[in-house]
Formats: structure tokens, sequence, C-alpha cells
């Protein structure tokens, strides 16, 4: 009989193959050349995604923790791959909406649940303690495979432009072999009570009761977010700097590399500056990430975003600990996805207010808000971490 020892290393390769996206870095060219969508549907698109997302994020994490974690990750990787299929059969927007709308609910069926099942594991191990350790292998090998399918995907894309999609199809298969060789943990199982009541009482938990986690939560989706905006402005930013499209793809990839690498040390570089120094540097590279990125006009002004990816992989593995030792073993998925339903709806409400005003005054300005609100916002949530330094603290 297998045991929960093999999961942490089964879930490092599940997510390492859930990142290796050759799609995504060249979905846009895709989308208007090959499908012949126009700008305004393509963002149409994006915003049925994230709404599809918003909507399965809480429910998934629910059900993972009453059905099993094993077998959530097994339905979401056959979700993912026949979306990645009917992707790769794509040629019209209803096609591409359908598929957009499978892999929204199949990633969302992921969601918090692979975190909440190597916590698990690890607790069974009697080695809760090296999550942090772990999460940043997640990081760093999930990262590490996105930055490596950027630099294939453009190739891939030549060759023929479904093959990306049909590539993709093939790695969610490999994925599913994974799946079912994890082991579920032994864990506390919530007791059987009226689920309506049960989700009012946990966002009850998070937001109102539990001062501690609702700090560290609220910590989280500022820097999350912080890390998640430029993603979209910066291909845009380099091309009109200067910067030939060709080398998006590898921009791509240097920037997902430098998550990984923080991820990897991001457990000793809290250990060894202190947890809350750590946060407030992170902080610390917000603002000089998007002062360099607003200031500069040369070609290769787009190297402050270095900044923002590297604060993205210092801050992920000390404050994903924290939040899993603040968060009951019952709804430890529950609680994951409900964190992720609410950073996705704050994009909802701020991605398209900063496209707006790309539209209108040209990246620089719209980088330059950021520049000056960003900052003053996470300082204004690491204080709010720090008044509950105690039980943050023990977690990280």
């Amino acid at each position: 009989m297998r045991s929960v020892e093999s999961n942490p290393r089964l879930l490092v390769a599940f997510h390492g193959v859930q990142m290796t996206l050759f799609p995504v870095s060249i979905m846009t060219l895709f989308w208007k050349h090959d499908v012949g969508l126009s700008m305004t549907e393509i963002m149409l698109v994006q915003a049925f995604f994230g709404f599809t997302m918003a909507i399965f994020e809480f429910p998934s994490g629910y059900v993972a923790d009453r059905m099993g974690y094993r077998r959530t990750l097994i339905v979401s990787s056959v979700l993912s791959f026949i979306g990645w299929v009917a992707y790769s059969c794509s040629d019209s927007l209803p096609g591409v909406i359908v598929s957009e709308a499978i892999l929204g609910v199949g990633i969302a069926m992921a969601s918090g649940c692979d975190s909440a099942l190597m916590y698990e594991s690890l607790s069974d191990m009697d080695d809760e303690q090296s999550f942090a350790r772990w999460n940043g292998r997640v990081r760093f090998w999930g990262q590490s495979c996105e930055g490596t399918a950027a630099l294939v995907a453009g190739m891939l894309y030549l060759a023929s432009p479904q093959l990306p999609f049909a590539v993709q199809s093939v790695m969610w298969l490999l994925n599913l072999a994974i799946a079912w060789r994890l082991v579920e943990p032994s864990r506390g199982r919530a007791a059987p009570t009226s689920h309506w009541k049960k989700i009012r009482g946990m966002v009850r938990h998070m937001v109102v009761d539990n001062h501690h986690l609702s700090a560290v939560v609220g910590f989280t989706i500022v820097l999350g977010m912080a890390a998640f905006l430029p993603v979209w402005i910066v291909p845009l930013y380099a091309t009109e700097a200067g910067l030939s499209a060709e080398w998006i793809g590898p921009l791509w990839a240097v920037a997902n590399y430098t998550v990984a690498i923080a991820s990897l040390y991001s457990e000793r570089i809290a250990e060894r500056l202190g947890f809350l120094p750590t946060m407030l540097a992170c902080v610390g590279l917000i603002a000089l990430g998007y002062g360099g990125l607003a200031l500069s006009y040369g070609m290769f002004g787009f190297a402050w975003y270095f900044c923002l990816t590297l604060m993205r992989g210092v801050f992920g593995p000390a404050l994903h600990h924290a939040e899993n030792r603040l968060i009951p073993s019952e709804d430890r998925a529950g609680f994951l996805s409900l964190r992720s339903l609410v950073f996705r709806l704050t994009f909802l409400a701020l991605g398209p207010a900063v496209g707006v005003a790309i539209d209108r005054h040209g990246n620089h300005w719209a980088l330059g808000c950021l520049a000056l609100s960003m900052p003053v916002v996470g300082f204004a949530a690491w204080w709010w971490l720090r008044a509950h330094r105690t039980a943050a603290l023990n977690a990280g």
C-alpha cells in the first residue's frame, strides 16, 4: 500500500507539468491571427475566463475537502485535458469561449487543493515545518517549466498554430497519471452540517473572527496583485519601447526563472532576515519595480519588472506557510480557494480600470499611478500584519 511520503515529490511534478504552458506566450497571436478575434473580443474572452474561475474557485475547494484531494486533482486533470483538446480544434469565438469555460473549471478544481494536499501530507509525516521548503520547490519547478515552455512555444506555433495546444493536451494526460498515484492523507473531516451555514462560518472566520488569518490573507492578496498586474502590461511596454516582438518569449522565460530561483531561496531569506523584515523588503521591491518602470523610457526599462518577479518568488512560500498554519485542517482547500476567489474578484475590479488608464493615458502614466498607490497599500497591509505579529511570526 502506497504512503503519503511520495506525495510531496508527486505534487512538485504535478505543478511543474501544470505550469508547462506552451500556448500562453503565443495565445494573443493565435486569437488575433488564427481565430480572427478583435482586441475587444480578446478582452471579453479574458473577462469570461476570470468570471468562470471566480464562480468555481471557492466551491471547488469546499468540495475537495469533502470529496478528497486526490479525486479532485484527477477530475481537474481530466477537465483540463478536455479543455486543451477543445482549444486545438477551435477556430471561432464560440469555440474559444467553450474551451476557456472548461479550462476555467479544471484549473479552479486544482486551485488550493494541491497546496492543501501538500500541507496535510507533510503533517501526516510529522514534517509540517518543511512546508515552506516544499512550497518553494513547487514554485521553482512551476516557474522554470513555464519559462522553458515560453522559449519552445514560438517554434511549435510556427510549425502549426494548433500544435502548442495539442502538446498541452498531452501534458495533462501526464498530470492525470501523476494525480492517480497520489495518496489521500488522514486528516480532520468536517462534521455533517448545513452547507450554507458552514460556508457563512468560513467566511466569517476568515474576515471577522480570526484577525491573524485576515492579516496574512490580506497581505498575500496585495503582494499577489502587485506581481500579477504587470504580467499583462510588460509585453506591450517592452515592444513600445523598441524591443522586438520575438524577444517577448525570452523575456517571459527570464521573468519566470527569476520567480523560480527566488522561490527556492525564500525560506532561507526569511530565516536570515526574519519574517516581517522580509515581507517589508517585498513592499520595497514593489516601489522599486513600479517606480523604475514608470520613469524609464529606454528599450531596457522592462528590466525593472524583474524586481516584481523577484518579490513574487520571495513572498509566496513564507506567506503560504503562515496561511496554512492558521487554517483548520477539515476545510483547508476551501479556505485557500476562498482567498483565491477574493484575489480574482479584486483583479476583475482593478484589471479593467488599469486597462482603461493605459488606453487613455499610456503605460507610463498608469504605471506611475501604480507606483504611487501600490507601495502605500502594501505598507498598510504590512502594518496590519505587524499588528498581529505573534501569530504571523509563529506561522512564518
